[in-house]
């Protein structure tokens, strides 16, 4: 076992580089499952509807249509479906297969602000942006690119909101985020392990816009992560090189517009997401060998998410809520899409409720099917992937679609 250091490496860059995030519920490898409220209506209106304390982890600003009070949930996301193709072994040659997909995740969230005065309101937010483990067997055809990717990510958020006036509040938030990733993959050459944490620091600032009691507007904005410190660690039997080092690039930055209008008994809710994946290009390891090297080649493409939702205010105790959303995955070809990060666009479709127990607490539950079209993989090789690399190299198909279901308790003190 070694263990060196690697500076200037965004954390949350290093985690893309190795995960396999099959079991990510939005597009590239990103989670989304910070408010039940939010999956009920498939995130529209994300950070200002103001029916739970996540506007922390959404639009800072948004803190300002609570007052003092916090939230605990979880998420489970059940990934399912089938893997076959085949993959060149190396020492073997080209071996075929096919793979059952069973992947349950939780995913926990942690809110609570203080309303300071009438115009500051201080919070904190502790979730979970990315937490995936997958499991091949290790001896699926496709062993030499990948068999145990786990990850682990916390987010700690202290954030301020403040209330201009009657129309406009902004917000902000410094998020250290701690990272743990571990990727083995075997073969007839050998076998790789690595493990890698470390802590990284990104920033979201919101801008809030309340036309009238019922409609209001937010933009919201997240800046890359950080350049810091990290640990690598592990066991390289491969070729015999020990990996030395590494260079990536980092996590997007993204935009957020949401907008919410409540008529009558009914809430319309709507988000449009822009993320900037256009600088997650490769992952490359150096060995002790002169010549000795690998890059993952990703070259992801910008994305768009749009979402809209609708809230039924049934009663006093019961609101019930739907959405729908397009969620763009940033790899447009199979030639480019790794096994490791085989994504795909994905359709989602939601339900949910929220029951009031008393003047204080509140439960709410979300559910979301997200359908994802059949899709395949390459890691570059084959038509329109590396010259010089056949078509037999690498063919994976993918058919694989999952459930998210959430609950969460609110307290207003």
């Amino acid at each position: 076992m070694s263990k060196l250091s690697l500076k200037h490496l965004p954390v949350a860059a290093l985690m893309a580089g190795f995960l396999f995030s099959q079991n990510a519920n939005a597009a590239g490898f990103q989670l989304t499952d910070f408010s039940m409220t939010g999956l009920g209506r498939s995130y529209a209106g994300a950070g200002i509807v103001g029916d739970d304390y996540s506007a922390i982890a959404f639009n800072p600003a948004g803190m300002a249509l609570k007052g003092s009070g916090a939230q605990a949930g979880a998420a489970l996301i059940w990934q399912h479906g089938d893997v076959k193709g085949h993959a060149e072994k190396a020492g073997v040659g080209v071996v075929s297969g096919k793979k059952d997909v069973s992947i349950p995740v939780g995913v926990p969230n942690l809110f609570a602000q203080y309303k300071v005065s009438d115009s500051v309101n201080f919070g904190l937010g502790v979730y979970a942006p990315f937490g995936l483990e997958t499991k091949y067997d290790g001896d699926w055809f496709g062993s030499d690119l990948g068999v145990h990717s786990a990850l682990e990510v916390i987010d700690i958020a202290p954030s301020l909101s403040y209330r201009i006036n009657n129309q406009w509040s902004v917000g902000a938030s410094l998020i250290a985020r701690y990272g743990h990733v571990k990727m083995t993959n075997t073969s007839a050459m050998g076998f790789s392990d690595f493990d890698i944490d470390g802590w990284g620091w990104y920033g979201r600032f919101g801008v809030m816009y309340e036309a009238s009691e019922n409609t209001r507007f937010g933009v919201a904005y997240q800046t890359q992560s950080t350049e810091v410190e990290h640990t690598l660690k592990g066991d390289h039997t491969i070729l015999g090189r020990d990996w030395i080092g590494g260079t990536v690039t980092g996590l997007p930055e993204h935009w957020l517009l949401s907008g919410y209008h409540k008529h009558g008994k009914f809430g319309y809710s709507a988000s449009v997401r822009y993320n900037r994946w256009e600088h997650f290009n490769d992952f490359t390891l150096t060995s002790s060998s002169p010549l000795g090297y690998h890059t993952s080649k990703y070259n992801w493409q910008n994305t768009w998410t749009v979402a809209l939702g609708v809230d039924w205010y049934y009663n006093d105790v019961w609101t019930f809520r739907a959405g729908v959303a397009f969620d763009e995955s940033p790899v447009r070809s199979a030639a480019l899409r790794t096994v490791r990060i085989p994504d795909n666009d994905r359709y989602w479709m939601s339900l949910g409720f929220t029951y009031k127990v008393n003047e204080n607490v509140k439960i709410d539950v979300g559910y979301a099917h997200l359908y994802l079209p059949t899709y395949k993989a390459r890691n570059g090789y084959g038509k329109n992937g590396v010259s010089g690399i056949t078509e037999t190299g690498l063919d994976v198909k993918y058919d694989v679609n999952a459930e998210v279901l959430g609950v969460q308790f609110q307290y207003d003190f």
